[in-house]
Order: C-alpha cells, then sequence, then structure tokens
C-alpha cells in the first residue's frame, strides 16, 4: 500500500471511526473523561472503549467498556485518543502501533512547548517504525460534525460546510465558542498541535477534497515546509476559499541582509504576498475568519466591484460607503432610469443616491423591491442595513431581505446588517435560518465583499510563467561587480558598457573605448554601498579628471580590499527605481520592485512578489507603486517605458529560478526612461 493510501486510509479512520479507545485516566474532571462525555453528548454512534492500567470504566458512565490492554477488543481499533502522561505516550503509540490502530489523536501536554524535544523526537520515531499516523502532542482534539464524532475538549461544533484545522487548541476552542455564538457551524475540527507527525499541510489537502468542506479555515503561527505549501495550499485555493490566519506579524522576520533587497523584504511581508498569489484568504484575527466563513458558505460569487448600500439610517450607511471604497470596491450613485424606478415606490423623504437611505418609513416590501431593482441594474451585490428602534418590526424587515432576488437567473450576494441587541435577535435568527449572512457592522459586510471580489478574480486568473530549469551557476563568492554585470549582461539584462580598470597604466590605454562623462565605481569585496563610501565618482567629463580621480580613489580604499574601480559612460536620465531578488528559505526566490537611489530606503516604496513573476504580476506591482506616477508622465512629464521595468521583473524572476545558488540580486538603480531600462548598478550574493 502507498504513503498517500495510508494516510486516506488513517483520515478514514480519524473521522469516521468504528471504535475508538481513549487511554488515560478517566476519573471525573480527567481529560479522558472529558473526551468520553463529549463523543457521548454529540450521540457518537460507534464504541468507546476506556483503556487504562486498571481497566477502569469512567466514572459516570457504566456502560463503557474498560480495559487494560485494546488487544482485548475484538476486531481491532480504528482511532485512539491519548491522555496519558508525556512519559507515557511514546509506550502507548507502540501498542497501538502494534495492535494494528491505523491512527492516533495525542492531547496530552509536556513535549517541545516546554522544552521535551527528545520526547517528541520518540513521537515521530514510533511513528515511523510502528506504521502508526498521530496528531499532536498536545492538541485539543478532533471533530466532525457528519459521523457526530466529538473527540475533543473544546466545545462542541455546530453542524456547517467549514473545516477549520487549527495549529493552537486554545484559539481553537476560541474560535468554537465564538462560531456558535454566532451560529456558524463546521464539517471538521482539528486541532494539530505540536506537528510532530501529521500537520496541516496534510490536513489541508484532505480538507480540499473532501465533500462535506466548503470553506477551508485554518490558524498558524508557522510554516515549516515552504515550497510543499506553496505547492498544497495553491492548490487547494483553487478548489475552495481557503481563509488563513497567520500569527506572528510583528514579531518575526527574517534575518535581513545587508543589500536594500534583504533589508527591505521581511517575513511577515512575504507571507503576505504569497497568500494573495496563491488566493488564499489572510485575516487579521477571529471574528474576521469567522465573517469571512460566514460570507463564503452563504453568499454567491461577486463578479464586480460595483455594490450598492440600502440602509434605513444615513450614518451606517456612509460609512459602510467609506470603509467598501477603501477596501477597492465602488458604490457609483444610480442612473437615471433607476432613480424614476425607485422613486415609482419609495417615499420623496428617500435618498436615492448611493447608499439608498429608506429612512425609519422603510418597510419589508420596500427593502426587497429596492435590493431587486439594484440588482437588476448594473450593481453585483447589495449589503442591506437596519439600524432598528423598539418601534420598528425588524423580523418583517428580514422577510423582506430574504425575500429578495429570488426570481433573478444570476444570483448576486446579498448581506445583511441589523443593529443591534435584543431588539433584533429574532429578525437576525430568521436571516441566518434563510442562508442570508447578518454581520454586526456595514464596514464588516463591506470587508467580505472585497475578499469575495478578489477571490474569484484570482481563482480564474491563467498563470503566464515558462518554466525554469535548474542550471549551475558560473559565480563564486565573494561576487565583484564586474563579475555580476557580465553575468547579467550574457543573460541579456539591460547593463551599460562598462570597463573593469585594476591600474593607472590600464587606465589610459582602456578609458578611451568609453564616452564621457564618465562613472567611476570602487571594486572591493568589503564595501557594499559605494555611494554612502564616497566610492563613486560622477560626472568626469575628460582624461585629465579621470587620472586625478583613480589615485584618490586608490589611495581611500586601499586597506579596504581595493580591487580596481569600474568605469561606465553615465546615463543622462530616467526615472531611479530597484528591482531585486532575496531567497527566501520557505518560499525560494522573492522578486521586488520599487523606488530606487537614495530613495530606496528613505520612502521604502516597494512591491513584492513570489517567484515566478509572470508579465502581470510585474505590471500589478509597478502599478502598486508611488513612484509609478512618476513612471506614468506626472504633472505633464514624459511617460516611462514601464513594459520594459516589467519584462526586467520577469526577466530577474526566471533567473532566480535557474539559478539556485544565487541568494541575493541587488539592481539599484535601475533608470527607467521614455525608451529603455538601464541597470546603473549590481549586487549579486551566491552560496
Amino acid at each position: 500500500m502507498s504513503m498517500e493510501k495510508k494516510l486516506k486510509r488513517s483520515f478514514e479512520s480519524l473521522f469516521y471511526p468504528g471504535k475508538v479507545a481513549v487511554f488515560g485516566s478517566v476519573k471525573e474532571k480527567k481529560i479522558g473523561n472529558q473526551v468520553i462525555t463529549q463523543m457521548l453528548n454529540g450521540n457518537f454512534k460507534g464504541e468507546i472503549f476506556a483503556v487504562n492500567p486498571k481497566g477502569e470504566k469512567p466514572e459516570g458512565y457504566p456502560s463503557i467498556p474498560g480495559m487494560p490492554d485494546i488487544n482485548e477488543v475484538q476486531g481491532g481499533i480504528d482511532l485512539a485518543i491519548i491522555t496519558v502522561p508525556a512519559r507515557f505516550v511514546a509506550e502507548t503509540l507502540e501498542k497501538c502501533g502494534s495492535g494494528g490502530v491505523p491512527i492516533a489523536v495525542v492531547l496530552s501536554s509536556g513535549f517541545s512547548e516546554v522544552g521535551n524535544i527528545e520526547g517528541e523526537r520518540r513521537i515521530t520515531e514510533v511513528s515511523r517504525e510502528f506504521g502508526i499516523r498521530v496528531i499532536g502532542p498536545n492538541c485539543a482534539g478532533i471533530m466532525n460534525t457528519k459521523s457526530s464524532l466529538f473527540a475533543s475538549i473544546e466545545v462542541k461544533a455546530l453542524p456547517g460546510s467549514t473545516g477549520f484545522i487549527t495549529q493552537s487548541g486554545a484559539v481553537g476552542g476560541a474560535v468554537l465558542a465564538m462560531a456558535e455564538n454566532r451560529g456558524i457551524g463546521f464539517s471538521k475540527f482539528v486541532s494539530y498541535g505540536n506537528r510532530a507527525d501529521i500537520g496541516e499541510l496534510e490536513l489541508l489537502e484532505y480538507l480540499a477534497d473532501d465533500e462535506d468542506t466548503d470553506v477551508i479555515a485554518m490558524y498558524i503561527e508557522s510554516i515549516d515546509r515552504g515550497f510543499e505549501f506553496l505547492r498544497i495550499a495553491g492548490s487547494a485555493a483553487q478548489k475552495k476559499p481557503f481563509i488563513l490566519i497567520k500569527s506572528g506579524r510583528s514579531g518575526s522576520g527574517m534575518r535581513a541582509a545587508s543589500s536594500h533587497t534583504g533589508s527591505m523584504a521581511g517575513a511577515d511581508a512575504v507571507f503576505d504576498v504569497a497568500f494573495k498569489q496563491l488566493g488564499i484568504i489572510r485575516a487579521a484575527g477571529i471574528e474576521e475568519m469567522l465573517d469571512l466563513c460566514d460570507g463564503f458558505n452563504h453568499l454567491p460569487r461577486l463578479s464586480g466591484r460595483d455594490i450598492a448600500i440600502i440602509t434605513n439610517s444615513g450614518g451606517p450607511g456612509i460609512l459602510t460607503a467609506d470603509r467598501a471604497e477603501e477596501f477597492g470596491l465602488s458604490v457609483p450613485e444610480p442612473g437615471l432610469k433607476l432613480k424614476s424606478r425607485l422613486r415609482s415606490f419609495l417615499s420623496e423623504n428617500c435618498s436615492l443616491g448611493n447608499p439608498v437611505d429608506l429612512t425609519v418609513e422603510g418597510s419589508g416590501l420596500n427593502f426587497k423591491r429596492a435590493i431587486d431593482a439594484m440588482i437588476e441594474d448594473k450593481y453585483s451585490g447589495v449589503i442591506a442595513i437596519n439600524v432598528a428602534t423598539p418601534f420598528l418590526d425588524s423580523l418583517e424587515l428580514a422577510r423582506g431581505i430574504t425575500g429578495a432576488g429570488r426570481g433573478l437567473k444570476v444570483k448576486k450576494p446579498v448581506a445583511a446588517v441589523f443593529m443591534a441587541g435584543e431588539i433584533v435577535e429574532e429578525a437576525v435568527e430568521f436571516l441566518k435560518q434563510n442562508n442570508v449572512p447578518v454581520f454586526p457592522t456595514g464596514e464588516r459586510a463591506a470587508f467580505v465583499f472585497s475578499k469575495l471580489f478578489e477571490y474569484y478574480s484570482h481563482k480564474h486568473r491563467a498563470k503566464e510563467t515558462e518554466e525554469a530549469g535548474e542550471k549551475e551557476l558560473p559565480l563564486t563568492a565573494p561576487v565583484l561587480e564586474p563579475e555580476a554585470a557580465a553575468f547579467l549582461k550574457e543573460h541579456d539584462f539591460p547593463v551599460p558598457e562598462c570597463i573593469h580598470i585594476k591600474s593607472k597604466d590600464e587606465l589610459e590605454h582602456r578609458a578611451g573605448d568609453l564616452s564621457f562623462p564618465l562613472v567611476m565605481k570602487v571594486v572591493s569585496p568589503e564595501i557594499i554601498h559605494k555611494s554612502d563610501s564616497g566610492g563613486v565618482v560622477l560626472n568626469i567629463e575628460s582624461m585629465n579628471r579621470l587620472r586625478d580621480v583613480y589615485p584618490e580613489i586608490e589611495r581611500k580604499f586601499s586597506d579596504r580590499g581595493f580591487r580596481g574601480v569600474l568605469l561606465y559612460e553615465q546615463i543622462l536620465k530616467g526615472v531611479e527605481t530597484i528591482v531585486g531578488m532575496k531567497r527566501d528559505p520557505l518560499f525560494g526566490p522573492v522578486i521586488i520592485a520599487g523606488a530606487g537611489g537614495v530613495l530606496a530606503e528613505l520612502i521604502r516604496d516597494i512591491s513584492i512578489r513570489i517567484a515566478p513573476v509572470d508579465k502581470l504580476d510585474a505590471e500589478e506591482m509597478i502599478s502598486a507603486l508611488k513612484i509609478n506616477k512618476l513612471l506614468s508622465g506626472f504633472r505633464g512629464g514624459p511617460e516611462c517605458n514601464r513594459k520594459a521595468l516589467a519584462e526586467l521583473i520577469v526577466m530577474l524572476s526566471q533567473l532566480s529560478l535557474e539559478y539556485p545558488s544565487l541568494l541575493e540580486i541587488d539592481l539599484n538603480p535601475v533608470f527607467v526612461s521614455e525608451k529603455d531600462v538601464v541597470i546603473a548598478d549590481v549586487r549579486i550574493i551566491v552560496e
């Protein structure tokens, strides 16, 4: 049996077990007893066995058999839930593996989270040696609402179609409790803890093909298999919405290299870009994740940016419109024909802009009519806001909203915002029962709509990149600028003519091959930022000036690894940009583009992508920059060759994939003019 088939069989045993053995003390208030209580309260249809040295039955449940050994169970055990102290976990797993148990969930703590690395390593060894797959240790258990399996110490999940994977059991418990208050359900729940064996990638791959799961949600703190994550997560996001909380935004970061490119590509920024490129929807926290789960489970595709806001109170409508536009949506005013239609059934007191304000006189019927009118027109979706008072019948308004759009051939998303408290509880429940998602504020509804548009737009985009075969790099460390420039020139990068001068005599014989004015740059493995060190001289207009400058540079850097100078023909015009690459230890080549020259670190105007980067990616990177206005002809200035800059970005992406030994490339500045792009400085770091 292949490993893939074995893992699939293990997951079937995990989520659809017939016989479950709970290992550990089953006395009242012990974890083993809590797990059994949860399973029984959840109406688990299979058999449960309590396994402990004395063969004790769980307190309060005399019908559950107690036994000292799983070998006494006829037909074998499908799933083991282990709650024994940490020192007994490996031994218990060995017994399970010998007994043919395919998978175990280890709730026991006391491993790497408290420094017990050896104990956790032993779990991994036993898993491999005895062929038993393991979830945990230090986890909160698993649930499958479809099979009424609640083998966990957390709040019982409501039934639904979101599969939730969490590295943290505490976060998992908080999500389940908050979801219960909002009526949001789950298909499956897995807390995988310390990831001694099975982790987020195996679970993600399973849920991507799970028929009971329509949306995947995940909480993670770390990723240790970056390339596999890109492959599996990208595939999952193409199949169904994948919502992710990745913690550690501010506390983590890659060790920044000394060049511009390295210092600007921080760890969380790389995570953020990787997720966007894969089509993963990143949530900042639990509430945002639950909003997204609710929206993606109940709302159809948002096909365009234009949305309508219909409200019975002006203020919340305006706040929603503001946030919608901040998120990249559009809230355009209705045309004359649509306004005429709205006026035919709305009172003169109503505002017919967008938001459409029905005022407190707005009835359920008018909510329905207004929603229908907007979605039958140009609008791709509607946010309906009810700011209730004790004198309004919120249930009647809810009935009107649920009836909207039902006769349309093309379904468009309609979300509700009912504010707030006890006076809208009955109406909110009615909306949920009719599969209309309800958000606490219009701003949060607008956020979900923006992610609906982003996700479905990304899902249907084809990537246009070439396959890159890996090559042996003809450079060795340290790479000096003359070698770096020659390497790029061989690969058709726009590097200007340059000459490496190693002595004053050589200067006399070779400098005449270039046209003045010239730029002289020191060549040394010890000098990274040449301009900051005084190692760059501009505007050299004559041979006499060249003769004067060379000895000055030689004297200044004689004790700093002086290897001569590099002469370039001076580039006279263009917008200074930076294009670079840093190889991330998890995700591989990270490509950056931004404001270059002295502005590179001053204003930190950059955009980044994970390779491979195609032409559309590159154009989006440029468009996201503040200096894009300069490149596009700011205040009557010349329009620069953005196409050539985009091609350079794509070329760098391809080069970084062809040569895995390239760790960092810094092209700064790159001058972009009306006609072309020219690389004025290059730095390469290799393994």
